[in-house]
């Protein structure tokens, strides 16, 4: 059998991209998981690309009420010469210890793993299918230590589904 991850993209705005409805989304969350019936969950990531880390950092970010080493980190990958890095948020409180990740990651100072993971990306400019495929086989060979053959997506819609939806969602602000 092969090692295939499959994969539940959380946003709709990945699909209105994907289909040609709007501009292909640059920021995603996706979950994985080891089987179509997602009872084995992996983990969840958030996906950034580079435009969207600058975007961020240029209009979306209070500086004076944001952590300076969340902005320091970004800069630095945007600066640094690696593709593919990783921003953890680690558990702030005793309550917040349960939802540490349960696959490899780093250990803070305090013994704890990460609650949360964005992943940030130069590797492409824009999220699409066959983008996501690749972050997701640099994701289970970094975090599960696992060589993947395949990439499904769970949960796709239709071109007809993507359509009714975004007409619901967004042509009537336009």
């Amino acid at each position: 059998m092969a090692n295939t991850i499959y994969v539940n993209v959380r946003h709709w705005l990945f699909w209105y991209g994907v289909y040609g409805f709007c501009e292909k989304s640059c920021n995603d969350e996706i979950v994985l998981y080891l089987d179509e019936e997602k009872t084995n969950f992996l983990g969840h990531f958030d996906l950034l690309t580079q435009p969207c880390l600058l975007n961020l950092l240029n209009n979306e970010i209070d500086k004076n009420n944001v952590d300076k080493d969340f902005c320091d980190g970004i800069n630095s990958f945007i600066r640094g010469s690696k593709d593919v890095d990783y921003s953890y948020i680690y558990p702030r409180n005793e309550e917040e210890i349960v939802y540490q990740v349960n696959h490899a990651a780093p250990i803070n100072d305090k013994g704890h793993k990460p609650t949360y993971i964005y992943v940030y990306s130069k590797l492409s400019q824009e999220w699409d299918k066959m983008s996501v495929e690749r972050i997701v086989r640099i994701l289970a060979n970094d975090f599960f230590h696992m060589n993947i053959e395949k990439v499904e997506f769970l949960e796709t819609p239709t071109l007809e589904e993507t359509k009714i939806s975004y007409e619901n969602d967004y042509e009537p602000y336009i």
